[in-house]
């Protein structure tokens, strides 16, 4: 839109380097898990941090109360759908990183850290079909590399956090267990500078 910066990422997602150096007032450390929100249109919608939102497959009028909300970027987990027959004339980006739950890539992760870290896109929305496993996954892991959670207590989140996790997908939960933190904050561009909780 006229006066705001896009989100800089489509299909193709430059290396960022050190130039990372955003989004750190949104990103204080905190243990407080997601909040839930009620809004039409938006099933299972959370607000993890200033930055980042959370929750199932919206409608075009939960894509309408988003805009309100103040999102400027949607990154949809789903494999076979888009949300873009229902963005209107709301503005707002739509980015995919279709994923499959069975077998989660890291550069899909990266990628996701590398938008929501991004201020040109936050704040974002991310959603799959059900709010719960893949973007619980991706949740963690941002709990964890952007707000410096333990690995125990972003797990916690994602599995008793209100979301309807679903306990059969424990690839998932070990996928974050065994994730090498450090490896994908080099890799997402993520410095220590950017990650530094703000004093409020």
């Amino acid at each position: 839109g006229a006066g705001i910066s896009a989100c800089r990422y489509g299909p193709v997602v430059l290396p960022l380097g050190t130039n990372n150096e955003v989004r750190q007032a949104g990103n204080a450390a905190s243990t407080g898990w997601a909040e839930p929100m009620d809004l039409p249109g938006l099933p299972n919608l959370h607000r993890v941090s200033n930055d980042l939102y959370r929750g199932a497959q919206p409608t075009a009028a939960g894509i309408t109360e988003l805009k309100k909300l103040g999102v400027r970027t949607i990154v949809n987990l789903r494999e076979n759908d888009s949300d873009r027959d229902l963005l209107g004339d709301t503005g707002l980006v739509c980015l995919r990183i279709p994923m499959t739950a069975f077998h989660p890539k890291e550069a899909d992760v990266v990628r996701f850290l590398q938008i929501v870290t991004d201020e040109s896109c936050t704040p974002v929305f991310l959603h799959c079909q059900r709010g719960a496993d893949r973007t619980g996954m991706m949740t963690a892991i941002y709990r964890v590399a952007v707000q410096g959670w333990t690995k125990e207590d972003a797990l916690a989140e994602m599995t008793q956090g209100g979301f309807a996790f679903n306990s059969g997908w424990q690839n998932l939960v070990r996928y974050v267990r065994d994730l090498d933190i450090d490896r994908i904050k080099q890799q997402s561009g993520l410095t220590q500078a950017s990650l530094q909780p703000s004093l409020k």
